[in-house]
């Protein structure tokens, strides 16, 4: 398993497996739109960060973001625009080198960093999880169904 950062050759690979995570939400999420999504991997490809993790050069997860900030504020942290680990991956500890990666990320470049989980349910699971790298929770979502 290799860690990596991604490139333009990744883009139709990390557009798929975004569809898969789209698939696997509990809840009834917004349809994709392929224009959209390409371009904002795009984007992060260019211009964030974008990690993958790399089995058998097949990517099994990945987790890519920007810089932004705060519709308040000024002060910039690197957030995340998506995680994802297919499930056949999920015992293994791609996610917890792709999460400390990305936070590596965020140290080097001097900024804090943000992750949020919004859709994907089992939310205790993963407040757990982000709480076990030393993160702490800010909030909440709520959506309408």
């Amino acid at each position: 398993m290799k860690i990596r950062m991604a490139t333009v050759l990744d883009l139709s690979a990390l557009y798929g497996m975004l569809h898969v995570m789209h698939k696997e939400s509990e809840y009834t999420v917004s349809s994709i739109n392929s224009e959209k999504g390409t371009a904002a991997i795009s984007t992060a490809l260019h211009r964030g960060a974008v990690l993958v993790a790399e089995v058998d050069g097949k990517i099994v997860g990945s987790i890519g973001g920007m810089e932004t900030s705060d519709w308040w504020s000024s002060d910039i942290y690197l957030a995340d625009l998506w995680f994802y680990v297919y499930k056949d991956w999920r015992n293994s500890t791609i996610a917890v080198k792709l999460i400390k990666k990305f936070m590596d990320i965020g140290k080097n470049a001097n900024i804090k960093v943000k992750l949020g989980h919004i859709h994907g349910g089992d939310t205790d699971r993963k407040d757990n999880f982000y709480t076990r790298l030393g993160l702490v929770k800010t909030g909440s979502m709520y959506l309408e169904t």
